[in-house]
């Protein structure tokens, strides 16, 4: 059985990688996008079956993003390292999102991937 994908969009590459890492470990494949790549092209290339986005990411915080990714049926759940949670949850609530802190409890991060396996079986 193959691994779900999960593109993980950070614009720090330490969080990036340790959320990818925390991915593995909790069972499915991280995927990021390539150098000089937009996030919508690696959304379309990956097809994931969730996105974990930072919102500090101009380039995937946004309707250009997260609405194809919604369209996809992506679980989506948005991060930030520089802004407040206070900040994020406009964001989440217009697209009907989760949020997450930094750092992140395994367990939590489990259970909201776990979401998009129940997804894609149904």
């Amino acid at each position: 059985m193959t691994a779900s994908v999960v593109l993980i969009v950070a614009t720090d590459p330490l969080a990036g990688a340790l959320l990818g890492a925390a991915v593995e470990l909790a069972g499915y494949a991280p995927v990021f996008p390539l150098e000089g790549e937009p996030a919508r092209d690696a959304l379309r290339r990956s097809k994931p079956c969730a996105v974990l986005v930072d919102c500090d990411s101009d380039d995937a915080c946004g309707e250009s993003f997260l609405g194809p990714a919604i369209m996809m049926g992506a679980s989506i759940a948005i991060f930030t390292s520089t802004r407040s949670r206070r900040t994020l949850e406009p964001i989440a609530d217009e697209y009907g999102v989760r949020t997450f802190e930094l750092p992140i409890d395994f367990t939590d991060l489990k259970t909201l991937l776990d979401a998009c396996s129940r997804k894609e079986s149904t």
